[in-house]
């Protein structure tokens, strides 16, 4: 409020007071008369107008009249208010509402007063420094959840024997001709090969000349890129080796090199009768007498073919000799046959016959499928064993530490039952045994269990049977004879084989889904064999194999993955003669096509639903 309004307010005041100060005086005293009173009360007015008057006068005094000119007054009359205190004596009073001044906020001045002050310059960057601090602790919080979360980690890359194919040419018996196979191998970008290139796998404990032409040949065959996987048979070594003549005379050290069983009770001829019924692999006893020991020697296959006892840490060290040894020649894996019956029951039991599904029909008890075997075969130390043997090979110079070196068992007698019992982790593939693809109920039977092992597999069938498109995408390696490699390069059309194995390279066949079933033909009587690869983001792939000796129209809406339409993706030879099928050639899932004992393959965009 501005000096002038002040002085008349306080004028005012004054008046009021003094007016007060009669009306005190006047109390006590006899009250006059109502026209004394109206006197009075005019007379008061009138005296009360007077000092308003004097007092505005007083006020013009107070000011010149260039200050009252700067000054400008203004009196909002909505903040005065009027209270009146006794109404019969005129009493009234004047209040002014403070609160509803405005407040018209800092000038610059005092703001850059403030902005300098110690304490609001402390102030802003403590303020300053705690918003960076928490940004980068949100930052870094951001960053350990991105890392620390847990990730779909991506599939472990295959191995060489695990992409495959395999080609088994144990049936070449010299390097020579070995050497000569080299280049077809190459241009069928095959990753391995099978190879029996001693026949006595204990001859290279004595006789290790035999080790020099196999390393001339492996680095060749590295140089077509193709590595030499050495099949070795450790059950038996001949008749006329020196250990057996050892063990027969009872020399030290050599006494249970072999498996020895005592006889009987006598027979007619004077001998003593065999410890057991055992029955060979070849159909005949499996005991032959020894007279110069007096006992009989077990030969699970001939009779000039005494087998080695492997529960002898001294026998199992030799054959750990003989791995080395090849290892070292340069072999990228080893792949032992008849490796089920390395180790037979010490208390030589009888065996049991064999009964349902699992016997061959018409079977006698002279013959070896009339038996279980569970004596002689898949005994419960063979595991150690071959665990033993596996670390050998993987540690061995100079493949050592490189994890991709083959150790797998090469058998024909149902592998599935030996897979399905056994702890296989340290077979590498898990199985590399034929089977055979005549019937599609067996053979879907006998390879759901070993599938999901990624096993090395080989389809057999009649000769000249096309079972290469249904083998290629299978989730295994396939294993194929060399005979079909021959007719695969003899024909009109080599490039098949090749350019099913470059379809193994193929994500969907490497780290996809796979669905295997049982399908019907139209137009057959058999039934067909059909396998679906597939995986989100890719091009599914099925085939289809008809085992059967008329061609038949494959429904496959057993697989849930294919859609309605498929395409032909690739063509044998064989199928292009018999078919008018062509490359992407679109097909009904209903109504495709396969002839005889041949191989379909079709590519297709996966469901939606089956490929989430």
């Amino acid at each position: 409020m501005s000096a002038a309004s002040t002085g008349r307010w306080s004028a005012l005041a004054a008046v009021a007071r003094r007016n007060a100060s009669r009306r005190n005086r006047g109390r006590g005293k006899p009250r006059k008369s109502k026209d004394t009173s109206e006197h009075d009360f005019r007379k008061s007015k009138s005296s009360l107008s007077k000092s308003r008057e004097k007092v505005s006068a007083e006020e013009e005094k107070l000011l010149e009249k260039e200050d009252e000119a700067k000054i400008t007054t203004r009196v909002d009359m909505a903040d005065a208010k009027y209270v009146v205190e006794d109404h019969r004596n005129g009493d009234a009073k004047i209040e002014l509402d403070a609160n509803k001044r405005q407040f018209s906020g800092l000038t610059k001045e005092e703001l850059m007063k403030y902005a300098e002050d110690p304490f609001w310059v402390r102030l802003r960057w403590f303020m300053f420094i705690l918003f960076w601090a928490l940004w980068l602790c949100m930052l870094a919080g951001a960053i350990a959840i991105i890392i620390r979360a847990p990730k779909c980690a991506p599939p472990a890359p295959k191995t060489w024997y695990e992409k495959g194919p395999l080609v088994d040419m144990s049936s070449v018996d010299n390097f020579d001709s070995l050497e000569a196979e080299l280049p077809l191998l190459q241009r069928s970008q095959v990753q391995g090969i099978f190879t029996y290139v001693c026949k006595d796998t204990y001859e290279v404990l004595e006789n290790p000349s035999c080790l020099q032409k196999f390393k001339d040949f492996v680095a060749k065959a590295k140089k077509h890129s193709i590595k030499v996987i050495v099949d070795l048979t450790a059950n038996f070594v001949a008749k006329g080796h020196a250990w057996f003549a050892l063990s027969e005379n009872r020399t030290a050290g050599y006494e249970d090199y072999f498996v020895w069983g005592k006889g009987v009770d006598f027979g007619e001829d004077g001998k003593p009768n065999k410890p057991n019924e055992w029955v060979s692999t070849l159909d005949a006893p499996a005991w032959e007498y020894s007279d110069r020991r007096g006992e009989y020697y077990l030969h699970q296959y001939g009779v000039q073919e005494p087998d080695l006892n492997f529960t002898n840490p001294e026998v199992v060290r030799q054959f750990d000799g003989v791995l080395r040894l090849w290892m070292q020649a340069g072999a990228d894996g080893i792949r032992l046959h008849n490796a089920r019956q390395l180790i037979v029951n010490a208390s030589l039991a009888p065996e049991r016959p064999e009964a349902g599904r699992g016997g061959a029909l018409g079977a006698t008890h002279t013959q070896y499928a009339f038996w279980k075997h569970e004596q002689t075969s898949d005994q419960p130390a063979l595991e150690a064993v071959l665990v033993h043997w596996a670390h050998i090979v993987d540690n061995t110079p100079p493949a050592a530490g490189l994890g991709e070196t083959v150790f797998t068992l090469a058998e024909e007698r149902r592998p599935e039952l030996f897979m399905v019992r056994a702890n296989l982790t340290f077979l590498r593939p898990s199985s590399a045994a034929p089977l055979r693809a005549a019937d599609a109920t067996e053979l879907v039977e006998r390879l759901r269990p070993r599938l999901p092992r990624w096993p090395a597999v080989q389809l057999v069938d009649e000769e000249g049977s096309d079972l290469l498109s249904f083998a290629a995408v299978l989730p295994a390696a396939p294993v194929l004879d060399f005979s079909q490699l021959e007719a695969e390069g003899n024909s009109s059309d080599a490039s098949h084989f090749a350019q099913l194995a470059a379809l193994r390279q193929d994500a969907s066949i490497e780290h996809g889904a796979y669905s295997l079933a049982v399908v019907p033909g139209h137009g057959s009587d058999r039934p067909l064999v059909a396998c679906a690869r597939w995986k989100a983001g890719h091009t599914g792939f099925a085939a289809v194999y008809n085992p059967g000796v008329e061609a038949a129209r494959a429904n496959l809406t057993a697989l849930s993955s294919l859609p309605d339409s498929l395409a032909i993706h690739h063509v044998s030879p064989a199928v292009k003669l018999y078919t008018n099928y062509t490359n992407n050639m679109a097909v009904s899932i209903d109504d495709v096509l396969v002839p005889p004992k041949s191989s379909v393959l079709l590519s297709y965009v996966p469901k939606t639903s089956v490929e989430n």
